[in-house]
């Protein structure tokens, strides 16, 4: 899910391996103001291509453990941002970009080149009050399998 506002750069910046825990930490704080307890974040990719599909913000949940689903809160969000080289940056943007883009920087930094190939797919789980993320991740592969046959001489 991506909105068409650009991030705005700010001036902090912090190394590029701290960029998962700075952006986990800027969405919990954006989703503790609108009541969200967990977030969940659904991803494809195959054939040198891959998205998020889908971002699932859940409330409280109620006497029976059903947590309702809530709506997309259209607000801004102070995050970070990483290029593709270099470090880091803080980033004023929204909050669905800010899912969207920790998502990819989780999958980024422990499975580079998920979306190649067949391509990998999975579900990220984000739990608020605990401040933690969890990222279930499976690799699609082919296999082949190779036969040598020889006649004659």
């Amino acid at each position: 899910m991506t909105t068409d506002t650009q991030p705005t750069a700010r001036l902090r910046t912090a190394p590029r391996e701290d960029a998962p825990s700075l952006m986990l930490a800027a969405v919990c704080a954006a989703a503790v103001l609108n009541g969200i307890n967990t977030i969940v974040v659904t991803y494809d990719g195959c054939g040198d291509e891959g998205q998020m599909h889908s971002i699932v913000l859940q409330g409280p949940a109620d006497e029976d453990g059903t947590a309702p689903e809530l709506a997309m809160p259209e607000m801004p969000c102070t995050s970070w941002s990483v290029p593709f080289r270099g470090d880091a940056f803080e980033v004023d943007t929204t909050f669905a970009q800010a899912i969207d883009d920790l998502g990819l920087e989780m999958l980024a930094q422990k499975h580079d080149g998920w979306e190649n190939g067949d391509g990998a797919f999975g579900e990220l789980t984000i739990d608020i009050a605990a401040r933690k993320a969890v990222l279930e991740h499976s690799v699609r592969i082919t296999e082949t399998e190779c036969f040598t046959h020889e006649w004659g001489g």
